[in-house]
């Protein structure tokens, strides 16, 4: 499944896999089209549906924000069928050359599926991208090879999964959250005012919807060192702030979990601590 929308001169795909008769789409993605630009190619699993949509548009380059199979899943079909230059940064160039490297927990393989090998040179500091320039800035922490690019004039930020909405409960098992919110305090010192969301798609106020995440991760950081310096285990102290887990922990078998939340922040401020 791919539908897209319209922001203006960017085009967002919204795109996913369908299961049960096509009434529900397994945890859908999003990329982005400026100019000749393509911002993710999303999972292969939608390889077919993008077929049917190459008419519509040309695709000089393709930029991933990092090295996941649903933000490079179609980069291969881009450049076979039109050419297409890959630019992504230095430490995701390995993952395009051989998907093997990518993680095979059994959940991504079903949702997303392992990308054809692809081939990619390191990201300048900015591409242009019609008449607009996108400025390249690192930003690890939900994987260490991530990056957002941000046009200033008109304060888009096209953040990948960076931003993932205003909340903060699942923690994948190999995601920083000190590094996440690190990234995020940086992006909040931009003038965003669209942030183009990997997960979310299009979200307005874009500055104010960052800091609000930055607030909500704060405050959460902040309620679990105080629970965990009382005495109380982290398992009790996850149900208490972030309530049980929900469907997206046993689909992942853990991977992504709430229990990872807490436990990596008590991990990072008490190395010898007990999770």
């Amino acid at each position: 499944m791919i539908v897209s929308s319209q922001i203006g001169p960017v085009t967002i795909f919204r795109m996913g896999k369908h299961v049960a008769s096509k009434s529900w789409t397994l945890y859908e993605t999003h990329a982005f089209l400026l100019g000749d630009v393509m911002i993710d190619t999303g999972t292969t699993w939608v390889a077919k549906e993008w077929k049917t949509r190459f008419g519509d548009f040309r695709c000089a380059t393709v930029i991933n924000t990092h090295h996941h199979e649903d933000h490079t899943g179609n980069n291969r079909l881009f450049q076979d069928t039109f050419g297409a230059a890959v630019y992504a940064h230095p430490e995701t160039l390995p993952f395009l050359e051989d998907p093997e490297r990518i993680e095979k927990q059994m959940y991504r393989r079903i949702v997303w599926k392992r990308p054809a090998a692809s081939s990619g040179s390191p990201l300048p500091v900015s591409v242009e991208a019609g008449k607009h320039t996108l400025q390249v800035i690192h930003t690890p922490g939900h994987c260490p090879d991530h990056v957002c690019l941000y046009e200033p004039e008109n304060g888009w930020l096209f953040s990948g999964d960076a931003f993932c909405g205003r909340r903060f409960d699942y923690l994948r098992k190999d995601e920083d959250f000190n590094q996440m919110l690190k990234s995020l305090k940086m992006l909040a010192c931009l003038d965003v005012r669209t942030i183009f969301c990997g997960f979310k798609g299009a979200v307005e106020n874009g500055t104010e919807a960052i800091r609000a995440k930055i607030g909500f991760m704060e405050e959460l950081k902040l309620k679990v060192l105080d629970l965990y310096a009382k005495g109380v285990p982290p398992r009790k102290i996850k149900h208490k702030l972030l309530g049980p887990e929900a469907a997206m922990c046993f689909v992942t078998f853990g991977h992504y979990s709430k229990q990872n939340t807490i436990d990596d922040i008590i991990r990072k401020e008490f190395p010898g601590g007990k999770s």
